[in-house]
């Protein structure tokens, strides 16, 4: 029996490629056999995380920018000859305020890049997806998309709304042979949470008792998860989301 959990030859590209979460889908897609291209706002940070590789194409690119992330789709088709898959993974958290108190650029701020960004890669990705007879968009959303946090309404709502962008994306391309899927990890180990909470082990103290699981994910963990989700072993598996919380939503 031969696994159907690979991507070989396939062309994967992945957003927010620049950060843990970003980086452990990129290494887990290429060692599934898929070539991948990885896309980030932040250049510099990106150059610096895939030095001296250039296995990977690596496009500079706001996602909230329609001619950028517009360019992008094109650039990344002109380089491998065809995409298919999108994993739209990058996303912004905002300062934590009550409803009436959160700064309009920072509502803005979470739709423009958490929700808008994945619409604007989705729709500039879908005609070449079609014209390679199919593929996968695989939406990074968030359990704070099914359940919410105090001061936390800007992140939650558009990471909802990313749930709904899954099923209609599923919905109106199942005849074209494109899967949506939304993939929502609980709390992840990463320089996110230890740059907001000062290291691992306040981190730990303060989200890892909201997990049933007893611990934070790790960045592989979400990689692997996303991988079998690309991967002809999840055919069957469309405008659904996929919940790796640890068990946060559960209780």
């Amino acid at each position: 029996m031969t696994t159907s959990l690979r991507l070989d030859h396939r062309v994967v590209l992945i957003t927010g490629a620049a950060g843990d979460l970003g980086h452990a889908i990129v290494t887990h897609c290429q060692a599934a056999g898929a070539r991948v291209a990885a896309l980030d706002q932040a250049g510099a940070a990106l150059g610096k995380r895939y030095a001296n590789r250039s296995d990977v194409l690596l496009v500079e690119c706001d996602i909230s920018d329609r001619e950028q992330s517009r360019a992008a789709v094109e650039q990344v088709v002109a380089h491998f000859g065809a995409l298919n898959a999108l994993v739209n993974n990058a996303a912004v958290a905002t300062r934590r305020n009550r409803v009436a108190d959160i700064p309009l650029d920072d509502w803005d701020l979470a739709i423009s890049v958490n929700l808008t960004g994945s619409f604007l890669m989705s729709r500039w990705a879908i005609p070449h997806l079609i014209a390679a007879g199919g593929g996968v968009i695989l939406n990074i959303a968030s359990q704070l998309g099914h359940v919410t946090a105090r001061a936390g309404a800007a992140y939650s709502a558009s990471k909802a709304a990313v749930h709904s962008l899954t099923r209609t994306l599923a919905v109106d391309y199942a005849a074209d042979n494109i899967r949506a899927v939304s993939l929502s990890p609980g709390a992840i180990m990463t320089s996110r949470l230890t740059d907001r909470y000062g290291d691992e082990a306040a981190v730990n103290a303060a989200l890892a008792p909201l997990h049933p699981a007893g611990r934070l994910g790790r960045p592989e963990e979400i990689a692997e998860t996303a991988v079998f989700l690309l991967s002809d072993g999840a055919s069957f598996i469309t405008g659904s989301d996929v919940l790796a919380d640890g068990g946060y939503t559960a209780v």
